[in-house]
């Protein structure tokens, strides 16, 4: 791991005074964090922040993202948390950083791919990329006191445990974020911190890649007083606030009937919940997070069945403290009979986009696969 972060540095170093950077990421937490923490680097390094990106995945490479891209002339391109081909963002040069299980994806000279997965296969093993970029930033800068915006991305990919320095470190830097006697993923995501994790994910819920731009301009603006970010006293962080807060009126029901809507498999402790009735898009992994939380001892599958026209999304999630399942590895499984099916994630969170016609028998696999609670 060690090596492959001096590898990043090593690039990073060639960035000079007065190049222009593009920053394509991620727009879940994670990539929102990330690209935070790399824009705050960028400025210190070169005085200028980099223009940015945010997409949904994969599927937001495109003809139209290089197009608008290349209009910008960069000298950079730095690609975060998505698992993308360097060979799609030909012939720009910079380089990926991720942290997802890929299979054929090869570095080009001027675009190397850096992913720890290379290195370590067990996922638990394997940290955000959040968590990597702030480690090079506090390397070059060790003055920014940034630990608390990394923290959020670690939590929105449940890896508190393996990053348990990061959170340390916040409580020194900025001891009104966090007050635990024990750091773990359910103590962090019951803290105030939890609030902070629902308030960047808001962005893309309310927004989409707008949303995601408009948080990571907050995270920036508010990277010094992180009070001001929780309480929406700048101006990105104010709208963000708005975000948070309609999401939150958007959602309540929906936690609160679970008893009546959810079904209950006692025998494998698993949830199936369709979340349907909601206006906003992208709220079916917040709501999973938020059913975990009140289940920690389930696994939690929601559904938005409205997603797109004969397609479902599911966004799957289990506590890893209490749950010893690979989400990933049972996709894989489900996979090999619908094999339509896309999708992915890590170890206790996944998400999933299959036709409408193959829900049921998704249900039927995934259970299959469950093991029954006295096996557990």
């Amino acid at each position: 791991m060690d090596e492959l972060l001096e590898r990043i540095k090593d690039f990073i170093k060639k960035i000079k005074v007065g190049e222009k950077i593009c920053l394509v990421h991620h727009d879940d937490a994670d990539g929102v964090c990330s690209a935070a923490l790399f824009s705050i680097l960028i400025h210190d390094l070169i005085k200028d922040y980099p223009m940015l990106f945010p997409i949904g995945g994969t599927e937001s490479i495109n003809k139209k993202l290089i197009n608008n891209i290349n209009s910008m002339r960069p000298d950079y391109v730095f690609v975060l948390d998505v698992t993308a081909d360097p060979k799609k963002f030909y012939p720009f040069k910079g380089f990926v950083l991720d942290h997802h299980i890929f299979s054929q994806v090869e570095e080009r000279k001027d675009m190397p791919y850096f992913n720890p997965y290379s290195l370590e296969k067990d996922d638990e093993k394997v940290p955000p990329v959040s968590c990597m970029v702030y480690r090079i930033l506090h390397e070059f800068f060790p003055e920014e006191k940034a630990a608390w915006i990394a923290g959020i991305g670690i939590t929105e990919d449940h890896r508190v445990k393996l990053c348990k320095d990061v959170f340390e470190r916040i409580m020194e830097e900025n001891p009104e974020l966090l007050k635990l006697k024990v750091i773990n993923q359910e103590n962090v995501e019951k803290s105030l911190f939890g609030e902070l994790w629902d308030m960047v994910k808001s962005g893309r819920m309310v927004k989409g890649s707008e949303g995601a731009r408009v948080a990571v301009l907050a995270l920036i603006e508010c990277k010094d007083e992180p009070y001001k970010f929780v309480n929406g006293l700048t101006q990105h962080s104010s709208a963000l606030r708005r975000f948070y807060e309609k999401v939150i009126y958007e959602t309540q029901n929906c936690l609160v009937n679970v008893e009546k809507r959810g079904k209950f498999f006692k025998e494998k402790k698993v949830i199936f919940y369709e979340q349907g009735g909601i206006k906003l898009k992208g709220l079916t992994s917040f709501i999973s997070d938020k059913i975990r939380q009140k289940y920690p001892d389930w696994i939690v599958c929601v559904t938005n069945t409205d997603y797109k026209k004969e397609k479902v999304k599911i966004s799957i999630r289990l506590e890893q403290e209490k749950r010893d399942e690979n989400l990933v590895s049972i996709l894989e499984e489900i996979k090999k009979n619908i094999p339509s099916m896309k999708g992915g994630g890590h170890k206790s969170a996944v998400g999933v986009i299959l036709n409408s016609e193959d829900l049921s028998e998704f249900k039927r696999d995934f259970l299959s696969l469950i093991k029954e609670k006295e096996e557990i």
